[in-house]
This record gives structure tokens, sequence and C-alpha cells, in this order.
């Protein structure tokens, strides 16, 4: 399959009076797999509708293999065929799920033999096989968006764009969702642009992780984002998220948002000396390997994401319902 670029060059996109994307540059290259991590509002969606021609940026341009979008109609019409968007809440037709999955084809005027060939090979993928028969209203959540996935796999789009692909479904479905994504990618060439709010599945699966943040693109994946107010503005602040009160370097009393950065918060089973500012005892609510590193979860009053090393995990014991103190500097605190 012949590779397709995509190019952002002073991308803006306002809604309403606010500008909800600013994307000065960004390249996607052909034949690799993108996420686009980011929390709710981080642009994600926005992003992926304009990359699929849904809407128009307010300005700015995104190129298609240096072609210019606008340049021609035709030339427009010719790439929406090679582009496919599977939305988070994918709508099915209250047909079967053959019928389904094999609709953009024959709305292309492909074979029948043909169809039914790329319907069973999208069934296989998605690990449904079986399913042709199926009424769409009979199916799971995880189902409809594997059965929406494969809808769009049957095209065979040069680029599969995927929203939130993984979020609110089982985690049989989930699993099967991630290793498509790497075999679409693998088998077909197909460039893959997927949005998440999952950081480790943002890195298991993708070649490049793009961090979005209020519509921007950001240095590295923000997390432990929190919402509140600046209680007391001086050199060193308090934040107050009306659960914790957290000292922070503010550059402005209006500030409304903070993330932490996890790997800068330390873990310990006693409370330490320190000259970092801020220190809370916690209960230990989840535990996830992430191969690299044990992220933990902890709930202090709002609940914080940590990772440690392995090698501290096993030293310290630590088990679901564990209480442990977090102690950070006001640096690892980024204040918006």
């Amino acid at each position: 399959m012949e590779e397709l670029k995509i190019e952002i060059k002073e991308l803006v996109k306002v809604f309403n009076g606010k500008k909800v994307l600013e994307i000065p540059s960004c390249r996607f290259e052909g034949k690799k797999i993108y996420s686009l991590y980011g929390p709710n509002g981080a642009g994600k969606t926005t992003l992926l509708n304009i990359l699929a021609f849904l809407i128009e940026p307010t300005s700015g341009e995104v190129l298609y293999a240096e072609a210019e979008i606008k340049s021609s109609a035709e030339n427009k019409r010719n790439l929406i065929k090679e582009i496919t968007l599977v939305q988070q809440n994918p709508y099915l037709f209250n047909t079967t799920v053959e019928k389904n999955i094999g609709y953009g084809l024959r709305i292309r005027g492909m074979a029948r033999e043909m169809i039914r060939e790329r319907v069973r090979e999208a069934l296989s993928m998605v690990g449904l096989v079986g399913f042709e028969k199926r009424k769409a209203k009979e199916l799971s959540g995880g189902e409809i968006q594997r059965v929406a996935i494969a809808r769009g796999l049957a095209l065979k789009p040069k680029v599969l764009l995927l929203d939130e692909p993984t979020a609110n479904i089982d985690e049989v479905s989930k699993s099967i969702l991630e290793r498509v994504i790497a075999e679409v990618n693998r088998k077909y060439g197909t460039t893959v642009i997927f949005s998440t709010h999952d950081l480790s599945l943002a890195y298991r699966v993708s070649h490049e992780v793009i961090p979005l943040f209020e519509g921007r693109m950001v240095a590295s994946p923000v997390e432990n984002i929190m919402q509140g107010q600046i209680i007391k503005f001086n050199e060193v602040s308090v934040f107050d998220t009306g659960r914790v009160k957290l000292e922070v370097v503010a550059e402005s009393p209006e500030a409304t948002r903070i993330s932490i950065n996890p790997e800068e918060i330390l873990v310990s089973k006693e409370k330490i000396s320190s000259s970092a500012r801020n220190s809370f005892k916690g209960r230990l609510i989840q535990i996830s390997d992430e191969e690299r590193f044990i992220k933990l979860v902890v709930d202090i009053g709002d609940n914080l994401k940590v990772k440690i090393t392995r090698k501290s995990f096993n030293e310290m014991g630590l088990n679901i319902g564990s209480e442990i103190y977090l102690t950070f500097k006001s640096s690892a605190i980024k204040v918006f």
C-alpha cells in the first residue's frame, strides 16, 4: 500500500469564540502508529475530525501527500476514500453485522463476492467470525466497537483514525483491539492515528505518542490533573482542590488546574524528613505492572498516579490497602 503522509501547519480551530485547538506544526509519516494522548477536552476528537474532513479548521493547513486539501475538490474526494474514522460511540444500522461491515463497500460499487471476502477478513481480524448474521441490536458495547472497526478495516484505508477505541468496553475487546491496531499496521502498512486517555496503552501500541493538553501539543504527557483554585498567592502559593491543599509555584492567582508528574512523587512507608513542601498519607487502591515500572494509584483525598521501580515496589512489600506516604516538591506541580 502506498503511504499517505499528513502534515499540519499553523492549525487553529475555534468553537463559539473559544480556541479549542492550536497546533503550529505536526507531521504524521506513513505506515506508522500514532496515539493522541490527553484528558477530556484536550482537543483529540477535534483533531481527528479535522483529519477526517468532518469539520474545517478555522485557519491553517492540512497537507496530504504534500498537497493542500483545499487545492482541488476532486483531490479532496479522492482523499476521503483513503481515510476512515471510527467514532468513540459508533452508529450501526439496524441490520446484520455482515451488512453493516459491507455498507461502505456496497456504496462504492464493489462486487458481492469481493464484499463477502472483505467482510470475512475484517471479522476474522476483530475476533467475530460467525457473527455475520447477528443483529446489531444484539451486540454488547465491546462487540459494537469491534464491528465498527471491522467496517473501517473492510475499506482498507491508507489512514485509519480511531477515537478512544478502547474506552468503556470489556477487557476482552480491549485486548483484541490493541492487537488489531498493530496487525493492520503491520499487515497492510496502514497509518493508524488513535486517541486515548490511557498512557500505558499509548506507549504499548504506538510508534509515537503525541501529548495534547487544552488544545495544544505539550512536551510530555500530562497526568494527575486536578481542578481547583489558588487560595493563597505568594512566592509559594496554595492550590485547593476542595479535597486537598497543595503548595505550588504559580505565576497567576487565576490558575484553575494543576498536574503532577507521577515520576517525581516519592513513595515511602513512613513519613520522611525532606525539603519537599507536599507530603500526604494515603491508601494504595490500584497496582498495575507497566513493564518498565509499577504504576500505583493512591487515594490522598484525590487519587494520584505514581510510578516506581519494580525493585522499590518489592522492597516495600506493597499491597492494595497499604498505607503509604507521598512526598513531592512544588516544582513537580505544573500550574495552568
